[in-house]
């Protein structure tokens, strides 16, 4: 109560009530998991809201009517907790007191859903069956919501009042600026990596892409106008090639994007194949599409060479030449049974019924997934004691785990050292330097990647400025390859 009143002191119009995942006192009293008195604030539903409504009562006491009050619960709580009725009831209970019910996971986690979520918005049908029970006070939808399209359907077609949405205002400061002037296209698609939300970044508030999150209120500042046109050579077409031709472009600049292959999308092509990946495909597609939208000259089926871009007189050039594959030293690694990983990818028709993934790290064991749901056994081998440890642990392992155990042909083998590859089998040596065998029909290789800076350093004196951006410079992620885009082109 007394928070909220000094909410009201510095202009604010209401107050937020967090009761769900059984963690906030509020929760813990709505929780029958947690909640074991035997008072009147223990035993029946009615009993266990009795502290909620006191909460909520007070504040508008202090605060007056025209207060709101949203308050979110969830709608569902693990085997032993309170049901779907339940919940249809406490929104039953809450109404008159409580102005919105925003509707979340049983725990933290799932209300964050990832790329490995089977469903965008999985929390929709719970919300859905509240609203149709008949309440009549206003439901807030939650977890996955951002295409605009989506949004507007779960609202005409009565399955929430309200939409509430994190990740897409991170992703798109300018969100509501976009739906207004009707250029849903241009919202960029969050990627669910849920780096956002990890602690002990060594920079704060990261979004992978939105390299300018954070820095909104100083950002003019750090960024001077150009001070005349150039003419800019960009080699490389993957997301921090395309991402830095945006921003040489807006800044009024003369941008020629040079492309090896026949498409734009560099590694994130990889994504059209695993169901999984839908929303790197999806941020690929995007970026392809605002570049269409711009004077960039887009050269297809272009190896660029120092040769060719000394003959154009460029101002700059930034090299966006991207990594290669890090093939580790390993006994029958080049035999025919063996494919690196990046090649799995429209490709595995060709790879025999038992498949032995070398590498367990975030990469390797989506590879895997990828293969398993295509048909394949596979088992991963990672000498780290526990798979995919590279990736992010907070609102993301948990999820990305389940995804993996309910691959039924996908398996897995922690510190295992492989030493051998054979043409029908893979040998490792495990913990305790014992040597084991499995059948390989065919072996992927996913040893991470390693930047082709050789490849970009030939580039290096041609035009006055000369600069390498994204896995070229170093190989590491999306959040890396348009960090070093924007910073990079909007010097120029």
């Amino acid at each position: 109560m007394q928070k909220a009143a000094i909410a009201q002191s510095v202009v604010f119009d209401m107050a937020y009530i967090h009761m769900a995942y059984r963690a906030p006192i509020v929760a813990r009293f709505l929780s029958p998991l947690i909640n074991k008195r035997t008072d009147k604030f223990g035993g029946s539903l009615e009993n266990r809201a009795r502290f909620a409504l006191m909460v909520a009562d007070r504040i508008k006491e202090r605060c007056g009517q025209d207060f709101l009050i949203e308050a979110c619960i969830s709608g569902v709580e693990p085997p032993g907790g309170y049901t779907l009725e339940d919940a249809i009831q406490l929104a039953r209970m809450f109404t008159g007191h409580i102005d919105m019910l925003q509707i979340r996971a049983a725990d933290m986690d799932p209300q964050h859903p990832t790329h490995f979520n089977p469903e965008r918005t999985p929390l929709l049908s719970i919300t859905e069956a509240i609203k149709k029970s008949g309440v009549s006070i206003p439901i807030v939808a939650s977890a996955g919501f951002l295409n605009p399209d989506d949004c507007e359907d779960v609202i005409a077609s009565g399955k929430a009042d309200f939409i509430g949405m994190a990740r897409g205002w991170l992703s798109n400061p300018d969100y509501g600026r976009l739906l207004y002037e009707g250029r849903g296209e241009d919202v960029v698609p969050c990627l669910r990596c849920n780096l956002c939300l990890q602690p002990n970044e060594p920079l704060h508030d990261v979004c992978s892409v939105n390299p300018t999150l954070g820095l909104e209120y100083k950002i003019d500042r750090m960024i001077q106008p150009p001070t005349d046109t150039k003419n800019v050579a960009i080699v490389g077409g993957g997301p921090a090639g395309m991402e830095a031709a945006l921003i040489a472009a807006r800044r009024g600049h003369r941008v020629t994007l040079y492309e090896k292959t026949n498409a734009l999308g560099g590694l994130l092509k990889l994504a059209d194949y695993p169901s999984f990946k839908w929303p790197q495909k999806e941020f690929k597609d995007y970026l392809i599409r605002q570049i269409a939208k711009t004077n960039v000259k887009v050269c297809l089926n272009t190896e660029a060479t120092p040769e060719m871009l000394q003959k154009e007189e460029y101002d700059a050039v930034l090299v966006a030449v991207g990594s290669e594959p890090n093939v580790p030293q390993i006994p029958g690694i080049e035999g025919k049974n063996v494919v690196l990983a990046p090649d799995v990818y429209g490709n595995e028709a060709a790879l025999g019924d038992n498949v032995v993934v070398v590498g367990g790290a975030q990469t390797g064991v989506e590879t895997g997934m990828y293969l398993a749901e295509k048909g394949h056994h596979v088992t991963v081998l990672t000498r780290q004691k526990k798979l995919a440890a590279d990736a992010p642990s907070h609102h993301y392992y948990v999820m990305f785990k389940e995804a993996w155990e309910k691959e039924k042909n996908f398996k897995f083998i922690v510190q295992a050292r492989t030493i051998a590859i054979g043409v029908d089998k893979v040998t490792y040596v495990d913990a305790d330097g014992i040597k084991h065998d499995i059948e390989a029909d065919s072996v992927v290789i996913a040893g991470g990647m390693k930047a082709k800076n050789d490849l970009a350093f030939t580039f290096s004196g041609i035009g006055a400025r000369f600069y390498m951006i994204g896995d070229c410079e170093k190989a590491r992620n999306i959040l890396h390859a348009m960090m070093t885009a924007f910073s990079t082109a909007s010097t120029l």
